[in-house]
């Protein structure tokens, strides 16, 4: 099996067409993370959140170009464990301004530190690190719940905004911590699109999330880093916004149940920025055959490399109806293909 290569995404990322196609798959479901370790580690954790010995060694047999790391911030979130031990969010605790003062930041010294443990461990590897960067808005959304968020937009727009700004704080600081260290990539995400629109309108989506994202990247672009942005929905009209925030890597093109067309959007913006994404966890990774599989992600490097600019990954994150078997045959089907260059 090939060695995991940070050039690969380099590669993808300035629209170089190259032999290997490059693979990045993250954050699988801990059953998955299981089987692949031969271990029994904690159902509740991410495997982002795994310690750097387990995390490097996972991401070398996934055959990813990059490690994923980072952490999640649980603030104000009601939880349930399932009898699996997983971790799953019902709703949010933090319903007026009063509780603000609640708030606990998390140990930015602790991060740091796991950080530092993954970056020692990498230093005579090719494989590159990709940080998962908390964001404001989702983070305040989760914290508060879906539906009080949205409408305490309207009805009490102060108070998103305070707390919108207080988690932001923590964000940038958290930024910072990732810029000590030689990471390649972060990764930014918004939680504020469906399936078929964003769930608020585009002037509302800039006041309560866009323009906090922009200010994480025109940060993490000052320091040189690339920037990958996980967004799920239907996002295809809003791709030229993404271009000029600047946005390098676009994941995981979800098929939106058939309304949403990788190639079209490879045909209409492959040459502005990179997409990863779109095997479908849903379809094919779920039901299909191994065999499928391959096929499928074959289909997808045929029509989506040319030029460069396309990462195989998932639609999505790989739940735990997902066969350990059809992961193998995705990441196979990556390792073992030879691209034609043109």
């Amino acid at each position: 099996m090939r060695e995991p290569n940070k050039q690969r995404i380099i590669d993808a990322i300035a629209h170089k067409e190259t032999s290997e196609i490059p693979f990045l798959e993250i954050d699988p479901d801990m059953s998955l993370v299981n089987k692949l370790l031969k271990k029994d580690l904690p159902m509740r954790l991410h495997s982002f959140e795994l310690d750097a010995k387990n995390n490097v060694q996972l991401n070398e047999i996934m055959g990813n170009d990059l490690t994923f790391f980072g952490h999640v911030w649980r603030v104000g979130r009601k939880e349930m464990t399932d009898e699996d031990g997983r971790i799953h969010y019902v709703d949010g605790l933090i319903k007026n301004r009063t509780q603000l003062g609640e708030i606990i930041f998390p140990d930015l010294d602790a991060l740091e530190k796991r950080l530092e443990e993954h970056c020692k461990l990498l230093q005579d590897k090719k494989m590159g690190i990709l940080c998962k960067a908390q964001t404001p808005a989702f983070t305040t959304m989760c914290a508060m719940g879906y539906t009080d968020y949205l409408m305490n937009s309207m009805m009490d727009h102060d108070f998103v905004m305070d707390f919108t700004k207080r988690i932001h704080e923590y964000c940038m600081k958290e930024l910072e911590v990732f810029m000590q260290y030689p990471v390649d990539m972060i990764q930014l995400s918004s939680g504020l699109v469906t399936n078929s629109a964003p769930m608020v309108s585009p002037d509302q989506l800039e006041i309560l999330e866009t323009k906090f994202i922009r200010e994480e990247m025109d940060f993490i672009q000052s320091k040189g880093k690339n920037i990958f942005f996980h967004i799920d929905g239907k996002i295809e009209d809003m791709i030229p916004d993404f271009v000029e925030m600047g946005v390098d890597v676009l994941n995981p093109i979800d098929l939106c149940a058939g309304n949403q067309d990788i190639y079209q959007i490879k045909e209409k913006y492959g040459d502005q920025i990179t997409i990863s994404g779109n095997i479908d966890i849903e379809g094919v990774l779920r039901t299909g055959s191994p065999e499928e599989v391959k096929e499928d992600v074959i289909e997808h490097i045929e029509k989506l490399s040319t030029g460069g600019g396309y990462i195989v990954s998932s639609s999505h994150n790989l739940h735990e109806l997902v066969p350990v078997e059809n992961l193998i045959a995705m990441r196979d089907a990556v390792l073992n293909y030879e691209n034609n260059v043109r």
